[in-house]
């Protein structure tokens, strides 16, 4: 299978391998990627050639299995859902964000690319930015609460159209990598964006970063979740990895 286009459309064909209990549906089938989104961020951590050689690479290349995640969380409707991804879950100020690139995505010229509209997407989402009381449970034996609007649950590096939020992540460690704030102002994220985009974050006091199999987090007031770019519901979620799920062409 090959998915042609962005993160969100590779969401889907990920969502497709699998079935309910989050098993491979056709273990020997695998996954290319022919990246056309608007942030396509996924591509940063898996692809190694240059898009010219890339269509070579789909046809030729070999596969190597990867890990993936399957997330639990609430509908729009406040019903429980779950759904499968493959590169980042970003909670609070991510999934607003989110939100506003999907809502810009037809009356913004085409050549506005895909950072740009991250980046102008964040700034008029901090308008509502708001810090909640947030407890985390990470591998079911640690406890840790925290006042945030930021929580990213990270399998790949990048996302927002090339924000490195979680630099030290790998797709085949059977890991997921958390990154959270806690105390950060508005004004702090402001000052962070520019490190972000290299991911010198971590350097930051009041942004941590944990390394987990599972995660359940629970926050007082709902808070927006995006997964691979797409805004899919509300805390509180529970979120796992899949280890060695998804043989993938790169």
């Amino acid at each position: 299978m090959i998915a042609v286009g962005g993160d969100g459309t590779l969401n889907e064909v990920v969502n497709g391998y699998f079935d309910e209990a989050g098993r491979a549906i056709n273990h020997s089938a695998s996954i290319g990627l022919l990246p056309s989104g608007t942030g396509s961020d996924f591509q940063r951590s898996i692809l190694k050639c240059n898009h010219s050689d890339l269509i070579e690479t789909l046809l030729n290349g070999e596969s190597r299995l990867i890990d993936a995640a399957a997330a639990e969380f609430s509908d729009s409707r406040g019903e429980r859902a779950s759904r499968f991804f493959i590169n980042v879950a970003s909670l609070g100020l991510g999934g607003d964000v989110s939100a506003l690139v999907n809502r810009w995505r037809n009356s913004l010229p085409k050549w506005i690319g895909g950072r740009t509209r991250f980046s102008a997407a964040a700034i008029a989402a901090l308008k509502q930015y708001r810090n909640v009381p947030i407890s985390l449970k990470l591998d079911d034996d640690r406890s840790i609460d925290i006042n945030s609007n930021l929580v990213i649950v990270a399998n790949g590096r990048f996302g927002g159209g090339g924000m490195m939020l979680a630099p030290h992540a790998k797709l085949d460690d059977g890991l997921l990598d958390v990154i959270v704030t806690d105390g950060a102002t508005r004004w702090d994220v402001i000052k962070e964006l520019p490190r972000i985009q290299r991911g010198s974050h971590l350097r930051n006091p009041k942004v941590n970063g944990h390394r987990v199999r599972a995660i359940s987090i629970r926050s007082e007031v709902p808070m927006a979740i995006d997964l691979d770019g797409e805004m899919v519901g509300y805390t509180n979620a529970q979120i796992k990895v899949l280890p060695s799920a998804i043989r993938f062409v790169s």
